[in-house]
């Protein structure tokens, strides 16, 4: 009795499989390999209803749960092992995440396919950053707070790794700034401070917030133009569009004319005593030159795929870097 209610589990889990292809699921709402590249002109389901989706996803489970699960008592762990793998092997269940992130059902598109909570935190750190500037405040006072920050929520990752409740508190809390991969994986605030406190520690200040910047504002940018334009354009490297990159270089030129052309210069008390990597009069490039190959380090470092590492922490590391190269070979 028990091996023939498994095996019309098991059946039953594959008819769902066999007829997910029926069930249109939005492009976006699964996770691509390149954050950059949603193509909405080549998904002509994503206007569809999310509650279309939830119901074909519910109405699956209880047609299992109704033929395979109903002997729980007798199947004992041959049952569990039905729900378990249906649960995971189904198109409609790809991660908890589906189950956790109530912000990304409720808000859809906003939060899921455009990111828009995101990116607004993602492109406040680069004015947070110049207001600090603008105060006086120097970057080795912050390295503290960086790498307190980043041992911080390494410490609540770990914890709600291993506590399913603390995780669905934290995603509720939270969950309108995270991506699905983020709910059994490492959060990306993790790399992020981590890169730029690695960049306060080793560059110059000017160097330090120009890295900033590009993380904050060119990323955003490319992931932005890449996701609305990417399929009009060719792949650069990878999934990296022309559009995204194209964006993260003219927002990288923009950001090297408002920090080198008016921070700078407009706040001079709180440069005394400090060494900047970039001043025009001891370097070999003037302004212009010097912002078009920040556009170029901008582009450079948001297409590269380092090991696979989360690009947070890569972009401003390679950032730093790029600009440690330019100055070198460039000043007086």
């Amino acid at each position: 009795m028990a091996n023939r209610s498994a095996a019309s589990g098991v059946a039953k889990a594959e008819e769902i499989r066999s007829r997910a292809p029926r069930a249109k699921i939005p492009t976006f709402l699964v996770e691509t390999a390149d954050d950059d590249e949603y193509d909405e002109q080549a998904d002509p389901d994503f206007e569809q209803d999310d509650s279309e989706i939830q119901s074909a996803d519910e109405s699956d489970l209880e047609l299992v749960s109704a033929s395979s699960i109903s002997d729980d008592e007798e199947l004992g762990k041959s049952s569990s092992y039905s729900r378990l793998s249906v649960l995971v092997s189904s198109p409609f269940n790809r991660s908890t995440a589906d189950l956790l992130l109530g912000a990304h059902k409720r808000f859809g598109k906003f939060v899921h396919k455009h990111e828009v909570p995101r990116k607004v935190f993602h492109v406040s750190i680069g004015f947070i950053t110049l207001y600090l500037y603008t105060q006086g405040i120097q970057i080795q006072r912050l390295v503290v707070p960086l790498f307190a920050g980043f041992f911080g929520v390494s410490a609540l990752d770990l914890i709600r790794f291993r506590s399913k409740r603390f995780n669905d508190l934290y995603c509720a809390a939270v969950g309108f700034l995270m991506r699905e991969k983020e709910v059994n994986s490492y959060n990306g605030v993790i790399w992020y401070l981590l890169g730029l406190a690695l960049v306060f520690v080793s560059q110059k200040k000017d160097v330090a917030v120009m890295s900033v910047l590009l993380l904050s504002w060119s990323d955003t940018a490319a992931s932005t133009f890449g996701r609305a334009f990417g399929h009009l354009t060719p792949k650069v490297v990878g999934n990296k569009s022309l559009a995204g990159s194209t964006a993260a270089a003219i927002t990288g030129v923009l950001a090297s004319y408002l920090f080198y052309g008016y921070f700078i210069p407009h706040y001079p008390q709180v440069n005394v005593n400090v060494d900047l990597g970039y001043v025009p009069a001891k370097n070999l490039l003037n302004i212009h030159v010097f912002s078009l190959l920040a556009g170029l380090i901008a582009a450079v470092s948001e297409s590269i795929d380092l090991f696979g590492w989360d690009d947070n922490f890569t972009i401003p590391v390679l950032s730093g870097g790029f600009f440690w190269v330019v100055l070198k070979l460039t000043g007086a």
